[in-house]
């Protein structure tokens, strides 16, 4: 089904296969090359029908697998450098060029960024030996947390929080709480997506600044889409993507300053997750959440729609609208920033220039180490770009190029790019949430089909008050156990304690109950109320601390949790005459 006019040029520019024989030697990480170009969801499966390439597998046997090719490209790339070490004059260069590229490609250094022909080689292999000799370090530190333990870690647990689809960027930038359950028997699989370079330019600090958010926050898919125009928001309107905002700025006066940034970054998945809808269930607090709402709703007569509005937007402010179903991709990004301000306009395409340049000295610095160290290259970059521009614009322009190298995931303490990602492979415990995909869910839609019986819980919750209240005050276990019966009942029905907190320890009419039933027992001697004890506690215990107006609550646990005999009561004043 796949169309051969697209994908036959894409498998022959992108792999170099010529022929049908050679599929049947692809691996993996050739279709994860591929994917990139896919242009529907259904091409994935039929891609990899056609290379014959499964795609189940676990996250674990990836990581796996991940590490094991870390070390072979480890392995040759070593031999390599030992080869180029001990290669004297009497070979040619041709064949020192062609050792060393086979060194690079084993370092999965892009060609951009490969050393000139004129570069010193005991300098070039100096930079190479430290960056191998940390590689070995990251290898060094492993740790394995389980699926599930990765949702809920990964970036502060962002795959489980909401979003709020607004026209508002700060809306749809801000942070959540938790609006999903992890879902039962959850299982990470290899990425969707491939590793990709990219390279992004900004000409407002308030653009760049954005961009970093969203990627942070909505991950890579939505953060580099058409201003995400399917979702009805405008995320990418302060990203400087064409060259529109280039010729606004070029009517500004001479005397107006300006802003330019250039950045790269080095985007690498390494799991990949889908929530199914049936799988989708609200976090416990998203539904005391709603059954707050529906409380303060049936309060009112009236359902005055400025009223409603206000509800739903505390939850939505709390949880978000929407929840993001995937596809949702682990593993981290590097990044490499070159900014520059306080210029005019008329020295813009100079500044950026000298920006674009400084940030090729600094990423291959940082990449390859071919001499030089990453500090090394910030200050020899913005030493070359600061005079280059006094030189052109005269001394009344004091401009400097700052360069930053930060990493979104990974371990934090390393000094390369090959380090880190050594460390990121081989430690799970170190992966964020990079992209989140673009299909959302609206909350109501979950509410709908997952948790139907959160409505036939609340009212049968509610029936039952109204028998509490006409109950009398006395200590009778027959109605405690209906109560447990009831708790035990909601909690099978909804999986989790809220409607039992929010209804009814909630319930006026059951707060008396149960305070009466603990002054009753006080009149009776010690032994004669463990029994009753046991079941508050199974009532109570720990739930009634969830209770936001419960005033007497400390009382009842208090005599709860109280052991030993108590103190002879104090006699009341009627019963003084008869002790005289």
């Amino acid at each position: 089904g796949l169309d051969a006019g697209y994908w036959l040029p894409k498998v022959t520019q992108i792999l170099g296969v010529k022929c049908r024989e050679a599929l049947q030697h692809l691996e993996y990480e050739d279709y994860l090359t591929l994917e990139c170009e896919v242009r529907h969801r259904w091409e994935k499966k039929a891609l990899q029908k056609v290379l014959k390439i499964t795609d189940d597998k676990t996250r674990e046997e990836l990581q796996k697998h991940n590490v094991e090719k870390t070390k072979q490209r480890q392995e040759v790339a070593k031999q390599a450098l030992k080869d180029l070490t001990e290669m004297h004059n009497s070979h040619s260069q041709n064949a020192v060029r062609e050792k060393a590229e086979t060194l690079w490609q084993a370092m999965e250094i892009p060609k951009e960024f490969w050393p000139p022909p004129n570069k010193p080689k005991a300098e070039m292999l100096e930079g190479i030996q430290k960056q191998l000799e940390q590689q070995d370090l990251s290898a060094g530190r492993r740790e394995n947390i389980p699926d599930t333990e990765v949702l809920r870690r990964a970036s502060g647990g962002l795959a489980l929080q909401g979003i709020y689809r607004s026209s508002r960027p700060e809306d749809v930038l801000a942070k959540r709480e938790q609006l999903l359950r992890v879902p039962e028997g959850f299982q990470l699989t290899g990425p969707e997506q491939g590793s990709l370079l990219e390279r992004k330019e900004f000409l407002s600090s308030a653009a760049e600044s954005t961009f970093t958010k969203s990627m942070e926050q909505l991950g890579f898919s939505i953060s580099v889409s058409a201003k995400a125009s399917f979702w009805g928001i405008n995320v990418g309107a302060g990203v400087d993507h064409s060259s529109s905002s280039q010729s606004q700025d070029t009517h500004q006066s001479h005397s107006e300053q300006s802003y330019f940034c250039t950045t790269m970054y080095q985007y690498i998945p390494l799991a990949s997750c889908y929530f199914q809808r049936h799988q989708l269930l609200l976090s416990d607090e998203a539904l005391q959440e709603l059954q707050v709402m529906e409380q303060l709703l049936s309060f009112t007569q009236d359902k005055d729609p400025l009223l409603m509005n206000s509800i739903c937007e505390r939850f939505f402010s709390r949880f978000g609208s929407h929840v993001n179903q995937g596809p949702l991709h682990f593993g981290g990004i590097f990044w490499w920033k070159a900014s520059t301000e306080g210029f005019r306009a008329d020295q813009r395409e100079e500044m950026k220039r000298q920006t674009c340049e400084a940030l090729n000295i600094f990423v291959g610095a940082s990449w390859g180490g071919f001499g030089a160290s990453a500090a090394e290259a910030l200050d020899v970059s913005k030493s070359i770009s600061q005079a280059s521009v006094l030189g052109r614009a005269g001394e009344s322009s004091h401009t400097a190029i700052q360069l930053s190298m930060v990493n979104t995931g990974g371990p934090p303490d390393t000094a390369s790019l090959r380090q880190w990602k050594t460390g990121l492979v081989s430690d799970n415990t170190t992966w964020c949430v990079i992209d989140r995909g673009c299909e959302l869910i609206p909350v109501w839609d979950i509410i709908l089909y997952n948790h139907k019986e959160l409505g036939s819980a609340v009212q049968e919750a509610r029936d039952f008050m109204r028998t509490v209240r006409a109950w009398e005050a006395s200590v009778d276990e027959r109605k405690l156990r209906r109560l447990m019966g009831l708790k035990d009942d909601l909690n099978a029905k909804t999986r989790n304690p809220s409607v039992w907190i929010n209804v009814c320890l909630s319930d006026k009419g059951l707060q008396d109950f149960l305070v009466n039933t603990v002054r009753s027992c006080q009149e009776s001697p010690p032994e004669n109320t463990s029994s009753i004890k046991a079941m508050l506690r199974s009532l109570l215990d720990p739930h009634i601390y969830s209770v936001k107006d419960f005033p007497e609550a400390s009382f009842i646990m208090q005599w709860i949790f109280q052991t030993g005999h108590s103190l002879p009561r104090c006699p009341k004043a009627s019963e003084l005459g008869e002790l005289i």
